[in-house]
C-alpha cells in the first residue's frame, strides 16, 4: 500500500506532537521504584537464578516478566545505569500506541478530525506523567500497546495477529485479562476462547501471585467500586497542582469535564450512534482491574483507560462539530499542566542522578568501603537513598552521618524507616578502627 506524503504526515504528526507534551520525560533519570527494579541485574550477577528473577511474583502480587523483569534486565545489562535508552524505548512504544489509537478512532468514527484529536486527548492528561518519566511504569505503556494492538487487529479481522498481541499482553500486564470484554463490546457476541484464556490466566495468577487481604492493595468487591470509578473519572478533569502549574482555577477544567460527560450520552441518543458509548464502556472495562483497590486510587492507573477516554471525547467531534469546543479546551487547559508536571519530575530525577553518580564513582574507586554521607538534603534523601539503590549482596553500603536526620522530614506512610540509614555508635566506631569508613559530602 502506497501512502501519499499527506497521509504519512496525518499518521505520524499527531502522535509525535502529542508526545512533545511530555518531552522532558525523555530525559528523566531513574525515579522511585526504578531503583528497586534496577537491582534485578545486580541480584542475577550475585547468583540469583534467572528463572526466579523473571517469573517469581512481586511482593504486591504482580507478575510481569516482560514489562518489568526483562525490561530491567536487558537495558541495564547493555547500557548500565543509564536511563535514556529505557526512556527512548518507552517513548517509541507509546508513539506506536498513539498511532494505534488514532487508527482505531479513524476506523470507528470515520472522521480524520476525531482521529487527529485522539493522541492529544490521551497525552494532554497530567496523569500520563508517571508513565512518561518512570521506567517502573513501563508496565502501563507496554500493557496499553498490547491491548490496543489486539483491539486494532480485532477491528481489522486479523484473528492470528489479535491472538498474538493478546497472548503476549499477559506477559506485560495483568490488566490484559479485560480484552475479551472489549471484544464482546465491539462484536456484540461472546468469544469463548478469548474468555477461556483470560479466566485461565486469572486463576493461575491468583494461585501463584495472590493479592493481599489487607492494606492499600487489598481488593474490595462491594459498592465502593462505583465510587472509585467516579473518583477516577473526576481525576481526569482535576489534575494535581493544576492551579500551581497553570495559574488557573481548577473549575475551568472541571467545566470541560461536565460538558464532555453530558455530551457523550446525549449525542449518542440524538445521533442514534453507539460508538461513543462503546468507547465510554471501554474506559470502564480498562479501569475494572483496579476498581476493587479502593484504598489505592492513584493517577498512573489511568494510563491505559485514558486511551478509551481519548477515543470517547474524540468521537464527540465527529458526532457534532461544536463539541470540539470543550474537547479542544480540555487539551489546551490540561497540556500545560502535564508538561510542567513532567518537567518537575525530570528536575527531581536530576537531583537523584547527581547524588547517585557521585556515590557510584566513590564506591568504584574505594571498593569495600562503607560510605558515610554528610549534608544530605531532604530532597536528596527521598529521591535517592529512600529507594535503596546502593546495595551489594542485600546490604546497603551507604549510611547517613550522625545528626543528618534533622534535615529529613519523616514520611511514615512510605514505610521507609529512617533509623535504617544510620549506623549505631558501636558499628561506626568499629568501622573507623578498621579504616572501612569513607566520609562523603553530598553535592
Amino acid at each position: 500500500m502506497n501512502l501519499r506524503p499527506s497521509e504519512i504526515l496525518f499518521r505520524i504528526l499527531p502522535p509525535l506532537i502529542a508526545l512533545a507534551i511530555h518531552f522532558p520525560g525523555l530525559h528523566a533519570w531513574f525515579q522511585q521504584d526504578d531503583f528497586a527494579w534496577m537491582g534485578l541485574l545486580r541480584e542475577f550477577r550475585e547468583g540469583a537464578p534467572l528463572l526466579d528473577i523473571l517469573f517469581k511474583p512481586s511482593q504486591h502480587g504482580t507478575w510481569r516478566p516482560l514489562s518489568e523483569r526483562a525490561y530491567f534486565l536487558i537495558f541495564p545489562a547493555i547500557f548500565g545505569y543509564e536511563a535514556l535508552p529505557m526512556r527512548l524505548a518507552a517513548f517509541l512504544t507509546q508513539a506506536v500506541s498513539l498511532a494505534l489509537a488514532q487508527d482505531i478512532a479513524l476506523r470507528l468514527t470515520r472522521s480524520r478530525l476525531a482521529a487527529a484529536f485522539t493522541p492529544f486527548l490521551w497525552m494532554a492528561s497530567s496523569h500520563m506523567t508517571i508513565a512518561m518519566i518512570s521506567n517502573g511504569a513501563y508496565v502501563h505503556v507496554l500493557g496499553a500497546f498490547f491491548l490496543l494492538a489486539a483491539t486494532r487487529c480485532l477491528i481489522a479481522g486479523r484473528t492470528r495477529a489479535m491472538w498474538t498481541a493478546f497472548s503476549l499482553g499477559f506477559l506485560a500486564s495483568e490488566s490484559n485479562v479485560v480484552f475479551p470484554a472489549i471484544a464482546t463490546l465491539y462484536t456484540r457476541r461472546l468469544n469463548l476462547p478469548l474468555w477461556a484464556a483470560s479466566i485461565l490466566y486469572f486463576a493461575a495468577h491468583m494461585l501463584l501471585a495472590p493479592k493481599r487481604a489487607a492494606g492499600a492493595y487489598a481488593m474490595h468487591f462491594d459498592l465502593s467500586i462505583f465510587s472509585t470509578l467516579y473518583r477516577y473519572w473526576r481525576m481526569i478533569f482535576e489534575p494535581e497542582n493544576f492551579t500551581v502549574f497553570t495559574g488557573l482555577p481548577v473549575l475551568a477544567l472541571q467545566l470541560t469535564g461536565i460538558a464532555i460527560t453530558l455530551l457523550i450520552p446525549a449525542l449518542s441518543i440524538v445521533k442514534k450512534q453507539n460508538t461513543g458509548i462503546l468507547f465510554a464502556a471501554m474506559f470502564v472495562v480498562l479501569l475494572a482491574p483496579v476498581l476493587p483497590l479502593a484504598g489505592h486510587v492513584t493517577g498512573y492507573y489511568l494510563t491505559v483507560p485514558l486511551a478509551a477516554f481519548a477515543l470517547a471525547a474524540a468521537w464527540l467531534v465527529s458526532a457534532w462539530r461544536p463539541a470540539a469546543i470543550p474537547v479542544l479546551a480540555f487539551i489546551l487547559l490540561s497540556a500545560p499542566c502535564a508538561y510542567k508536571a513532567t518537567e518537575w519530575w525530570r528536575a527531581r530525577g536530576a537531583v537523584a542522578q547527581t547524588l547517585a553518580r557521585r556515590i557510584f564513582a566513590t564506591r568504584q574507586a574505594n571498593p569495600g568501603k562503607t560510605i558515610l554521607l554528610h549534608n544530605v538534603s531532604d530532597e536528596q534523601f527521598w529521591t535517592t537513598l529512600a529507594h535503596y539503590p546502593f546495595v551489594e549482596y542485600k546490604k546497603t553500603y551507604v549510611y547517613l552521618a550522625p545528626g543528618e536526620g534533622t534535615r529529613i522530614q519523616p514520611h511514615p506512610e512510605s514505610a521507609v524507616r529512617l533509623s535504617e540509614f544510620f549506623l549505631s555508635p558501636a558499628q561506626l566506631s568499629l568501622l573507623r578502627q578498621q579504616d572501612r569508613i569513607l566520609d562523603l559530602q553530598a553535592p
